[in-house]
């Protein structure tokens, strides 16, 4: 408690905690962070109506899942329904890293993410924080090229 919760390498889990599975650690996770975040709710920051916007653009799923912004998480990861989100300042790496977490929750290849993904990297900067309006331009060329291709 009160430190980050930071990736273990593939396999670690097993070395470090034989007597827990990865599935277990995970759920251990989970619960002391909607714990945490119960104690202490978020005010809706930029970050997360982007998240908003990009599940709502992959659709399908991804409706049915529930984003969460925390502090204590330093990389996104999908457990059940639940998404966990590093609570930093809207970027590029951010939305992709969420894109990334997405494709992976859906288990499956899906066209809009790969069309998004074209996208921000044609029209988001590399670095440095990112508006809403820059999300929303980004999304209407990832439609675009769902067009083109």
């Amino acid at each position: 408690r009160g430190a980050p919760l930071l990736p273990l390498e593939p396999g670690a889990s097993k070395a470090l905690f034989s007597e827990a599975s990865e599935d277990e650690l995970q759920e251990r996770c989970v619960k002391e962070l909607l714990a945490e975040l119960k104690k202490a709710p978020a005010a809706r920051t930029d970050a997360q109506q982007a998240a908003a916007k990009l599940l709502a653009f992959v659709g399908a799923e991804s409706r049915s899942l529930r984003l969460h912004f925390s502090a204590l998480v330093a990389v996104p990861f999908a457990h059940g329904a639940h998404v966990f989100m590093p609570a930093t300042a809207l970027d590029r790496g951010l939305l992709l890293r969420l894109l990334a977490t997405l494709q992976k929750r859906l288990g499956r290849f899906d066209d809009k993410c790969v069309h998004a993904t074209q996208a921000f990297f044609e029209t988001l900067p590399a670095h440095g924080g990112l508006s809403l309006p820059q999300l929303d331009a980004a999304l209407s060329r990832a439609k675009q090229v769902g067009v083109e291709s």
